[in-house]
């Protein structure tokens, strides 16, 4: 069977404008490097910065001309503007206190800021896909940087104790996420959020509720683990602390927003019509996290994995909304965050 597939117009490039800023602006940091020399990476830092506000601009004015891009896979909507700047602001703030630490590291280097660039475009993705194969791209690109980055201080053991972990634990929650994928395009016929939401809402459609349960179950384990909501949320801790302190702040804030972001919609669209199916578990997931991540945290001595418990509990808090299920619960969701 083939797929229709329509040439992209002027109104979609601009659509996924910030995307396309951030990846030139991450390949031209990585030549720049190369083609300046030890002298000039001083001049990193404000690069990195001017791409990421040429970006923040960019999500503004695609946010103007609202509506779907390639093929229905992306769309751009308030929800998603609001996302992309979010992911940016923290971006922003990420790099302005990265350069004197890494400058006290000895590891000012233009890889780091490319990758906190790539890292954002993947959470922008995140916050417009409208599809499941984008939202595992989206996934990809984003865990993927910053698995580098939390291992980016190559000679500091915890460092790389703690890229280990986030990569080893979120390949494993990826590879679920991937075959929640899979089973529902094997039920429905299509990983597009609206298509499986009037598939498993039609009267005339034949599945098994049980199996349609599996997939969300499996795509909310790779969820849960971005959330670092229970019971996938032991990698935090190990992370936070090992990982260089802005990444730790990076992490903390840019790939859990773009996860939320995903999260509330695959669930509030594709999902819908099986509320009362994935309501418990988020219900009981909800709980144990606010209570693991509270108490857990009194129990600290080391103020990164004091603030990283901070931060499971937080998740808590916010899947409280998602699993509200309604307008009012979106809303308290994208203030919180």
């Amino acid at each position: 069977m083939f797929v229709n597939f329509t040439p992209p117009t002027a109104s979609e490039y601009i659509r996924v404008l910030p995307e396309i800023l951030l990846t030139v602006g991450g390949t031209i940091l990585m030549i720049a490097e190369g083609l300046a020399g030890e002298r000039h990476r001083r001049g990193l830092a404000p690069m990195a910065l001017a791409f990421l506000l040429l970006a923040f601009g960019g999500a503004v004015v695609a946010g103007m001309d609202p509506g779907p891009a390639f093929n229905n896979m992306l769309t751009i909507d308030g929800y998603a503007t609001f996302f992309r700047l979010l992911v940016l602001i923290v971006g922003i703030l990420s790099v302005l206190i990265s350069g004197s630490y890494l400058a006290r590291e000895n590891a000012d280097s233009a890889d780091y800021y490319a990758l906190i660039l790539f890292s954002l475009c993947g959470q922008s993705i995140l916050a417009s896909a409208n599809e499941l194969i984008m939202v595992f791209i989206g996934l990809e690109i984003s865990s993927i940087a910053t698995y580098v980055l939390a291992g980016f201080l190559r000679n500091d053991r915890r460092n790389n104790e703690a890229a280990i972990k986030y990569f080893l634990l979120g390949s494993f929650a990826t590879a679920f996420l991937l075959y929640g994928v899979g089973w529902i395009y094997g039920v429905t016929g299509t990983t597009n959020l609206q298509e499986i939401h009037r598939f498993l809402t039609s009267s005339e459609s034949v599945y098994s509720p049980l199996l349609v349960s599996a997939c969300a179950a499996m795509l909310f384990v790779g969820f849960a683990f971005k959330v670092s909501a229970a019971p996938f949320q032991g990698w935090a801790p190990d992370v936070y602390q090992g990982a260089p302190a802005p990444v730790s702040a990076f992490m903390s804030a840019a790939p859990k927003a773009a996860a939320f972001a995903v999260f509330l919609r695959v669930y509030s669209i594709a999902f819908s019509g099986l509320t009362e199916r994935w309501q418990p578990i988020l219900w009981v997931s909800a709980m144990a996290t606010m209570v693991i991540g509270n108490f857990a945290a009194l129990r600290q001595d080391n103020i990164k994995r004091m603030l990283a418990y901070s931060s499971v509990a937080h998740a808590g808090y916010v899947m409280v909304a998602v699993v509200a299920h309604s307008e009012a619960g979106v809303a308290a969701a994208m203030f919180y965050l």
